[in-house]
């Protein structure tokens, strides 16, 4: 059982944060002065789970967390049950095989340029705003600006939510999108665990024994962080 996907794919409530890291200043004749500090924008994710895991059933889950504590990644889909997989669902209107079939020409600034386009009528939405592109096998998704349609030429640009991240030479990667893509994330404030009683399980040998009477309850959100360290 793995510890962050599990986490994800039964949560009460998932709070996503990619924001800049922005400083606002107020004068004082009252003119706001905002700067911005150029980071990597890692996505955040703050997760609530609620108390359902029966201790007796989730023992494998206890140790898979923490065994990555608050140091190891893991890398978990959105995808993982027919419950989440709306939550990044592709949008364009182009068949998921001919978009996989795309490759990136360059990636300059927040400026993806892919080739190799479907051979579709130039006003085909093959993006909307908010999809999730991928490169190849490579960490980090991004997020589609604005709308892409298909158009006449052999190319089409799209606009990221964040400049190229990636150290690696990227022309010539395929892409993948939606709940195709995967989040690397680790738990810097990895919760404890407490049991609470419920959850009462017998045995079915003898119903006056019981087997489990625990549900696992964490003592926080688990605040989820993207972990970029370059690729």
């Amino acid at each position: 059982m793995s510890g962050l996907q599990t986490v994800i794919s039964n949560a009460a409530s998932i709070e996503i944060d990619r924001r800049k890291v922005v400083g606002i200043q107020t004068t004082r004749n009252e003119v706001s002065r905002v700067s911005v500090t150029p980071t990597l924008q890692p996505w955040r994710f703050k997760v609530t789970v609620p108390s359902k895991f029966r201790y007796s059933e989730a023992r494998e889950l206890m140790e898979a967390l923490d065994t990555i504590d608050r140091v190891v990644p893991e890398v978990v889909t959105f995808s993982d049950n027919s419950n989440m997989r709306w939550i990044f669902q592709y949008q364009g209107n182009v068949a998921t095989t001919l978009v996989n079939s795309m490759t990136v020409s360059s990636f300059v600034g927040k400026t993806l340029t892919l080739t190799n386009l479907p051979g579709v009528s130039p006003s085909t939405v093959i993006f909307r705003p908010n999809d999730l592109i991928q490169l190849g096998n490579l960490p980090y998704p991004f997020t589609v600006e604005q709308t892409v349609t298909r158009g006449g030429g052999s190319t089409v640009n799209v606009i990221t939510h964040r400049p190229n991240i990636l150290s690696s030479n990227v022309s010539g990667s395929t892409i993948k999108v939606g709940n195709q893509c995967e989040f690397r994330l680790f738990c810097p404030n990895m919760p404890t665990y407490r049991l609470k009683v419920g959850g009462a399980t017998f045995s079915p040998r003898n119903r006056n024994v019981i087997t489990n009477n625990a549900l696992i309850e964490f003592s926080s959100e688990f605040n989820l962080v993207e972990w970029v360290s370059g690729a």
